[in-house]
């Protein structure tokens, strides 16, 4: 072979070596977690017992025994119905798992009041996606197929739903000839030995032996006279064990069939009782996938003579009144953290707030239970409705997607067949939720509130607010911007800077001179070409706004006024396919298997559009190595501040098959990163933090300030607020992008809810926008709003400033637009939206303004 060819064949190896490396590098992607290292399946099952009744002192519970105690509640079980109940020692207030009075429902079916006394709801689909549900009552209870253990602290029913009855598979698929003359047709009258025997017929492998015929057998009216036969010739379940071994027949009778085996364990615990479903020992037909599964959905149900109200964790918080006669409006129903974005839908409903807390309860009269999830809250609805329409009873309740829901579209020519897909696998978990009780002044929100966040503090999810110079005034600076454009008629994208680092720092000076001392800014835009960066595995600050050293001299010259920078970055919306992401491994997968790849929404359209660009999702198994190489990269810039857009406010599963993660196993994996990222830079600054990232800051923006207005609820109230403040600084939306532009009613509300000023602001005029990715920011040019800005920020600070470490522990409404704010301190705030003046407990309290009194006025 003469050199030139040698050469010839090294240049080719090489070549296709590069090629071959260049397809590995775009397709391996980067290192991926295990899965199991994050989920917490079920453990073994505690032992149980038998189940004893405990000496009773108290009046008890009608028909149920007491199984349970400690120092404050009483835990009844009913051992036919299954029913529990808590028993308020003090008090002597019984809450009923199921209703009571449902016999009584005039409203209610006997279907629906079949559903009354459910303790749980099974929802499925068979293998050709059709939909179907089963109560456990109907479907075990009636039929007596149901397990009772006593456990420590509580008891352990363990329920069949299903026909368990074997129906066909009563009689044996295969039996010799003699043998169905010995064992059966011998011992029938003749008339009936000659029906039997002509349901089965010589198998074409062997004459001496029968075969049943299923075609007719199945039939329900034949099949109950053959079972008759049998049962009337004294067929036993042995005799079709040997029958079905001697042929290799049988196997597993009723597979054919929807059947779940499913435990629910009560116990009482710290004066609360929890209700806990082991998912990994819940068992499922093989054709018959569960889809989700409500729990205790009438649990301290109320009457038409209830008084009071729901509380749902819509947005800030919101109430639905008992009995509010809305029965036309839909039931609410609303996902806790959020929806999955991991949904190939390119529609989405019309909800504008998130769930963004695992929390529900229901005030009747002078008691209340509140409900928290402790586990399976990545995969938890809230539900919530009124009398009146299916029954006579207000519920609220938690429901939980077990599996992947995703839709397919089938294309027959012009046909679109539209088919529902569930995820293979089943979520193996322990679901868990918290009751507990309140009596008296804690019966109300503000009540569960101050529970709630209690139960942080004790858990260590809240600490007490460091202190503050002042309000803070949160501060968006828009930074590098993408943009469309053309030369000669050729499209292309370009990076322009809205606001260079030297020009936010101006607008941090004039702020300071102006006696802003707190301000805390958010850099949108300042690395790896603009807002929509490319992938996060390295920094290159951004030219166009300057460099490494005017941001450097950015985030000293705001730490020397008190203030603080955070760069912003998301790790969750990965807006470019470029060389630091593979989308075919390190993108999240749709349970359809495709690559989860979405663009933002027209709100106009309520769809998504293309024409604004796209995106993948990272899945959560890729999170931590995102994370790892962008803080080393980050972490050269000594900078002790960041912002996170999307990792404390989204939740994503990924249905890839080799890795499936639910978004309970998400949230443990986001946890263990904001951890990380918490440890590498102490100032945190989370965007539209969820209450699991509650922890790992003290600055929070974009926090819910409204509800999404469900027709069914009545009133918006502040409980996210409520529970956070004192315990971190926070903001809502950027004020001069909100839908309400009067900003005297913003400061209204401000001072309402607690809420610090926050504006997105840009150097360049806002024009600069239009027909960009940017439209919604129609509203940016500092100096159309700096005087406005800072006028509303000086009356927050003078109300607020010296608020920020004060529990906010009570909210109420006084009437229609007057509601009044009470502080651990003593201090009461009076918020008049009205037309007119009020008096308010003795205050004065012009119309549209505000007025501060209590104690400590």
């Amino acid at each position: 072979m003469t050199k030139r060819k040698i050469g010839y064949l090294v240049l080719a190896c090489a070549f296709i070596l590069v090629i071959a490396g260049i397809f590995y590098f775009n397709n391996h992607g980067a290192p991926a977690v295990s899965a199991a290292d994050y989920q917490q399946d079920s453990s073994q099952l505690e032992a149980g017992g038998e189940l004893a009744a405990l000496p009773d002192s108290t009046p008890g519970v009608p028909g149920m025994n007491l199984i349970a105690e400690d120092g404050s509640l009483g835990l009844y079980f009913h051992p036919e119905t299954t029913e529990v109940a808590v028993r308020d020692k003090k008090t002597g207030q019984i809450w009923y798992s199921n209703p009571a009075d449902r016999d009584g429902d005039a409203i209610a079916s006997a279907f629906e009041k079949e559903m009354l006394a459910s303790q749980l709801s099974v929802s499925f689909r068979d293998t050709t996606g059709a939909l179907d549900s089963y109560g456990n009552f109907t479907q075990s209870i009636s039929k007596k197929q149901f397990k009772v253990e006593g456990i420590k602290n509580g008891v352990r029913i363990t329920y069949t739903l299903g026909d368990m009855s074997l129906g066909i598979d009563a009689l044996p698929k295969y039996i010799d000839k003699a043998r169905l003359k010995e064992k059966v047709l011998s011992k029938l009258d003749a008339s009936l030995a000659k029906y039997v025997s002509a349901r089965y017929y010589p198998s074409e492998s062997d004459p001496n032996v029968l075969e049943r015929l299923d075609e007719q057998i199945k039939k329900q009216l034949v099949l109950d006279k053959m079972l008759g036969a049998f049962t009337k010739a004294g067929y036993s379940e042995a005799d079709l064990a040997e029958d079905n071994a001697a042929h290799g027949a049988g196997g597993k009778a009723g597979a054919d069939k929807p059947k779940f085996v499913i435990p629910l364990e009560y116990r009482l615990d710290g004066g609360s009782l929890t209700a806990t479903i082991p998912m990994g020992h819940v068992e499922e037909t093989a054709s018959y996938r569960i889809r989700s599964i409500d729990l205790l959905p009438y649990f301290g149900a109320a009457g038409v003579k209830g008084d009071g109200y729901m509380f749902v964790p819509d947005g800030t918080g919101s109430l639905i009144n008992l009995n509010n006669g809305k029965i036309k409006e839909e039931q609410y129903v609303q996902r806790v953290y959020g929806d999955d974005p991991n949904d190939n839908s390119r529609n989405r409903g019309q909800v504008i707030q998130s769930a963004r807390m695992p929390v529900f309860g229901l005030k009747n009269g002078p008691a209340a239970w509140f409900a928290v999830i402790e586990k399976g809250d990545g995969l938890a609805s809230i539900a919530a409705d009124v009398s009146g329409k299916q029954n006579s009873f207000n519920h609220a309740y938690s429901t939980y997607a077990v599996r992947g829901e995703d839709e397919l579209e089938l294309y027959t020519g012009a046909t679109i067949q539209q088919i529902d897909l569930l995820a293979d696998k089943l979520f193996k978990g322990d679901i868990t939720v918290r009751y507990s009780f309140l009596q008296g002044e804690d019966a109300s929100y503000s009540g569960m509130a101050r529970l709630y966040q209690n139960k942080l503090v004790t858990d260590q999810k809240l600490k007490p607010l460091q202190a503050q110079n002042g309000l803070p005034f949160y501060l968006d600076i828009l930074g590098t911007i993408d943009k469309r454009t053309s030369f000669l008629g050729v499209p292309y994208h370009t990076i322009e800077s809205m606001t260079t680092f030297d020009q936010a720092g101006e607008i941090a000076d004039r702020l300071k001179q102006d006696g802003v001392s707190d301000l805390q800014m958010r850099y949108l835009g300042w690395f790896n070409k603009g807002v929509q960066h490319k992938t996060p595995t390295g920094v290159k600050v951004d030219g166009d706004n300057g460099g490494k050293k005017d941001l450097l001299r950015l985030a000293e010259k705001l730490e020397a006024m008190g203030g603080k920078l955070y760069p912003d970055v998301a790790f969750q919306q990965v807006f470019h396919d470029d060389g630091g992401f593979a989308p075919s491994s390190d993108a999240a997968r749709f349970v359809t298997r495709d690559v989860a790849k979405l663009s933002p929404y027209d709100r106009a359209m309520n769809r998504m559009d293309d024409y604004y660009g796209s995106y993948y999702l990272l899945s959560p198994a890729k999170l931590p190595s995102f994370v790892e190489d962008f803080t080393k990269s980050y972490g050269r810039l000594k900078l002790d501040g960041l912002s996170l857009r999307d990792l404390g406010s989204t939740l994503i599963a990924d249905y890839r098959n080799s890795r499936l993660i639910f978004r309970e196993t998400a949230k443990n994996i986001v946890n263990d990163e904001l951890g990380k990222l918490q440890k590498s830079y102490p100032n945190l600054l989370v965007s539209g933090a969820n209450s699991y990232a509650w922890g790992y800051s003290q600055n929070l923006t974009d926090v819910p300030t409204s509800t999404s207005a469900f027709n069914l609820a009545d009133e918006e109230v502040p409980f996210y607020q409520m529970v956070i403040h004192g315990f971190a600084a926070y903001s809502g939306q950027a004020m001069n992008l909100a839908d309400e532009q009067d900003l005297n009613q913003e400061l209204l509300h401000a001072i309402e809810l607690g809420t610090a000023p926050h504006f997105l602001w840009s150097y360049e005029d806002s024009s600069e926008l239009k027909s960009t990715h940017y439209n919604d920011a129609f509203s940016s040019k500092y100096e159309n709003w700096y005087d406005q800005a800072l006028g509303l920020y000086k009356k927050a600070d003078q109300v607020l400033g010296k608020l920020q470490q004060s529990k906010m522990i009570e909210h109420t409404r006084l009437q229609d637009g007057v509601v009044e704010v009470k502080y651990d301190n003593g201090t009461s705030i009076f918020v008049n939206y009205t037309d007119a003046p009020v008096t308010a407990n003795g205050v004065q309290v012009n119309a549209h303004d505000y007025a501060v009194g209590g104690d400590s006025k």
